[in-house]
């Protein structure tokens, strides 16, 4: 009996190591996500209002040729910007990687509960724990 506890509380450990982890990496990528999109969008709405008020009043950096150039070039990276940051997003997969860890998280916590709250067999735990651990290994460790 005394091992099975002991059992029941190391599996229990490992879970809950592995659910900080887990959470850790999932406000990471939350951050890295609302990071991303919110350039994406302040570089947007910058551009589109740099080039609201220099077609309603002429160019931001003085007069002629040259001030429209710097104008229109400011703009241009607003706007080259407000596309790089959520293609960026996209490319690096952050928000599947957001939900595949808040799945992970997910998982975690049911297996803690299972082992905790409803006394569920160990080893029940351990198999279902080995398979979140393939599936999600990149969360947990």
């Amino acid at each position: 009996m005394a091992e099975a506890s002991h059992t029941r509380e190391d599996m229990l450990q490992q879970i809950r190591q592995a659910i900080a982890n887990a959470e850790h990496r999932t406000r990471e990528l939350r951050h890295e996500n609302s990071r991303l999109v919110t350039l994406g969008l302040i570089a947007g709405a910058l551009g589109t209002i740099m080039a609201g008020f220099a077609a309603a009043a002429g160019p931001l950096t003085g007069q002629g040729p040259h001030a429209w150039r710097v104008t229109c070039g400011i703009v241009a990276t607003l706007t080259a910007c407000a596309t790089l940051f959520p293609g960026l997003n996209q490319q690096l997969s952050i928000p599947d990687r957001l939900a595949k860890a808040n799945i992970c998280v997910g998982r975690l916590r049911a297996l803690e509960i299972g082992i905790s709250v409803t006394q569920r067999d160990p080893t029940e735990v351990a198999t279902e724990y080995q398979d979140v651990c393939s599936a999600y290994h990149e969360f947990m460790f």
